[in-house]
């Protein structure tokens, strides 16, 4: 574990995994091009493809790189959870990156996130922002996106274009302020719940333009039952908040 005070020590960036073989091993490399200091946790779901070995491997070598190996395809708002509940535990860490790990959330922008951290709570890499877009997507994923983004938006009352982009870089103290425990998304709903319970706390959000490119090397785990779980679970927690708050904050 990380001992150092310098800002790039405490940054931990944690990607989720399934049978991301392929990919995994150059982007671990390409975030450590940006800063050989970063921590990258990878929360892999058992990947048959030998996804955790490869974090294993590396492991051996570099420090820096943590590898949660849970039993089996469990989901990517559970991974993430699992992922803050890990670093939180660690009081070494300060910031947290969340990304995919098919370079559809390129590393180049973190630097960026981190130039923010001073002046908002939460940063997001936005693709509906001036600056921000879409390669190599269809025009019925792009129709998808684009109105995922408005209904999230307006039912939620969150002041982000880009509600649905998994690549965000979140303050230490906001994540502590969530029960965790509390959050029921285990799939890619999860992206709006957290930040629901992050706007229900007065956080401070600050979007960021990323080009988001479709995957070179294996299959997108979005599927239409995700779709259908966001849709009805977006209402629900405007309907039927829980106490995920720890301290009582504004709605």
């Amino acid at each position: 574990m990380p001992t150092s005070n310098n800002k790039e020590s405490r940054v931990l960036v944690i990607i989720a995994t399934y049978n991301e073989a392929e990919n995994i091993e150059n982007l671990i490399l390409e975030i450590h091009k940006i800063n050989p200091r970063f921590n990258i946790l990878v929360v892999d779901d058992n990947s048959p493809d030998g996804t955790g070995k490869i974090v294993m491997d590396i492991y051996k070598k570099d420090q820096t790189v943590h590898l949660l190996q849970r039993k089996g395809k469990l989901g990517y708002g559970s991974a993430f959870i699992e992922g803050f509940t890990w670093g939180l535990a660690n009081k070494s860490f300060d910031c947290f990156i969340s990304m995919d790990a098919d370079f559809s959330h390129h590393p180049c922008h973190i630097s960026q996130m981190l130039e923010q951290t001073d002046n908002a709570d939460v940063i997001i890499g936005s693709r509906y922002i001036k600056g921000g877009g879409t390669r190599n997507w269809g025009i019925h994923r792009k129709i998808l996106s684009f109105c995922a983004n408005i209904y999230s938006r307006l039912i939620l009352s969150v002041p982000v274009n880009d509600c649905t982009s998994g690549y965000r870089c979140y303050n230490r103290r906001v994540l502590e302020n969530i029960n965790l425990t509390k959050i029921t998304s285990n799939g890619y709903s999860f992206l709006e719940e957290i930040l629901y319970y992050c706007k229900r706390q007065n956080t401070v959000f600050k979007e960021i333009p990323i080009i988001f490119k479709n995957r070179k090397y294996g299959k997108s785990k979005i599927n239409k039952n995700e779709i259908i779980k966001a849709i009805f679970k977006t209402p629900a927690l405007r309907l039927f908040p829980k106490k995920a708050l720890k301290k009582n904050k504004p709605n």
